[in-house]
């Protein structure tokens, strides 16, 4: 459940450009990150099978065929970033949970996403990979606050879980398929 600063009136707005500024900065660090420890050292097809061996695994966990204990930090949201306000603290809770740092991801698809950035992206490639986490984020909020049928949507969820993590996987997949093509 979002702290009630975020979801109310154009707060949603502010805490999702902080999801999207969030998740780029994330992707330019993996991004710089593997420019410097990894590339100089690493084939590019190395890089590539070790990127779709990651996403061999979170596509196993998504389908349930295999369990992965993810990362995550179990922090309650300080008060401190309600309290400072509508916008500041949509927006400082929004960047947080943009990078992936402050949130629970029961996913792992992001984690698969930001080693095949760390191993494979370019700076724009990296850049859009981030702005589309941040947009995938924002887009659950934006469409959970955008009625007050909070419960029906959580409900909904629930029940369409299973199909939104095979799209989830397949668009990865098709996504992978464009890098290595573009690589080889």
């Amino acid at each position: 459940m979002l702290i009630s600063s975020v979801w109310r009136a154009n707060s949603r707005w502010y805490f999702s450009i902080g999801l999207l500024v969030g998740g780029a900065t994330s992707a330019v660090l993996a991004a710089a990150f593997g420019t410097l420890l990894v590339r100089p050292f690493l084939p590019e097809a190395a890089a590539m099978g070790v990127a779709a061996a990651f996403f061999g695994v979170a596509a196993l966990h998504e389908f349930g065929l295999v369990r992965l204990r993810l990362p995550q930090n179990a922090r309650q949201v300080p008060e401190a970033i309600e309290n400072d306000g509508p916008i500041s603290g949509a927006l400082q809770f929004g960047f947080e949970m943009g990078t992936g740092v402050r949130t629970y991801m029961s996913s792992a698809l992001p984690h698969a996403l930001v080693i095949s950035v760390f191993l494979t992206a370019g700076w724009t490639d990296a850049i859009a990979a981030g702005l589309c986490f941040g947009a995938g984020r924002a887009l659950m909020t934006l469409s959970r606050t955008a009625g007050n049928e909070g419960e029906r949507w959580d409900s909904a969820l629930v029940s369409h879980e299973r199909a939104i993590r095979i799209i989830m996987t397949v668009t990865m997949a098709g996504t992978l398929a464009l890098i290595a093509s573009r690589t080889f």
